[in-house]
């Protein structure tokens, strides 16, 4: 029998004892997010003193400890929240009990990560916000998102289906062959975009008048307009630029511009524009000439670049 999907039969609901393990900014902050709104935290850990000390002034009547098996041992449902790295191993050191619920936040890592609590008779799954917390005290930002769910256990995907719906989210259901593109795209919107925000900066401060920090300053209304317009209009309404307009004077003044800062400037930049081209050209505003001509001189930068940074 699969332990997972059929080997429990428990129930879970909003009264079920929840415990979180490794509660960092994305732990700490699901935590007081669901305490908020009524869900029974019993215990959370930490490693570290400080931090289970703000945690307690944070989730007053709430257990903290250093010990993920009393987390285990004190909960229905067991939310592991540390780094992918971790999960693993921090699920294969605890002893969990059949009819327990074993959780992981992971983006990318499949619920079968959590095989051993399967094992005992656990049932397991994965829920992931699609949000970035820079800061455990987060737990606003959950509200509006997008959350992917899996678990072969059909309670508690159901449970798991609750929880963000509760949070004020959107859940949908991923599979573990879905998860590195799920996960990748995550990335390149967040992170990436944090990297390329300080690219186009060091781009724009390399000709001086401005220090990176300043030019990242004035760069994030735009940013953050962008991505408004995005949410209301979507793609590829939301692009704007050279791209758009055929404008190839300019895409040349950008190529000269960005690999004169690195040959790694300038291939980030010729490689994003020369990925992103056709949503340009989705807007019907682009010629096909100047389509092609605008290629040809992205595909000889990001050539160039490429050949300079591969030398010996």
């Amino acid at each position: 029998m699969d332990k997972s999907s059929g080997g429990s039969q428990a129930q879970f609901t909003k009264q079920s004892r929840i415990g979180v393990i490794g509660a960092g900014r994305l732990g700490s902050s699901l935590a007081i997010a669901l305490k908020s709104i009524g869900y029974e935290i019993s215990v959370v850990s930490s490693r570290r003193e400080d931090h289970r000390s703000w945690l307690s002034q944070r989730l007053p009547g709430v257990a903290t400890t250093a010990d993920p098996q009393t987390v285990a041992d004190a909960a229905d449902i067991v939310v592991i929240a540390t780094s992918d790295g971790a999960i693993g191993s921090v699920c294969e050191s605890v002893e969990w009990r059949a009819g327990q619920a074993v959780v992981h936040l992971s983006g990318a890592l499949p619920v079968e990560t959590l095989h051993h609590a399967s094992e005992c008779g656990a049932v397991i799954g994965g829920i992931h916000p699609l949000q970035t917390f820079p800061s455990p005290e987060a737990s606003n930002a959950f509200s509006g998102i997008t959350f992917a769910v899996e678990s072969p256990n059909s309670n508690l995907a159901a449970w798991l289906n609750s929880v963000a719906k509760d949070l004020g989210g959107n859940p949908i259901s991923i599979t573990a062959d879905q998860r590195a593109a799920y996960h990748t795209a995550a990335v390149m919107a967040c992170g990436l975009l944090a990297s390329l925000t300080g690219l186009a900066a060091e781009v724009w401060a390399s000709r001086g008048g401005v220090s990176r920090a300043e030019a990242v300053a004035a760069l994030i209304p735009l940013v953050k307009t962008t991505a408004n317009w995005m949410g209301q209009n979507g793609l590829p309404q939301a692009l704007t630029g050279p791209y758009v307009r055929g404008d190839i004077t300019t895409v040349r003044a950008h190529v000269a511009a960005s690999s004169g800062v690195s040959e790694e400037h300038g291939a980030a930049y010729a490689a994003l524009a020369l990925a992103g081209l056709h949503i340009a050209g989705e807007q019907g505003g682009l010629t096909s000439e100047a389509q092609d001509t605008i290629r040809q001189i992205l595909e000889t930068a990001l050539r160039d670049s490429c050949e300079i940074i591969n030398r010996p």
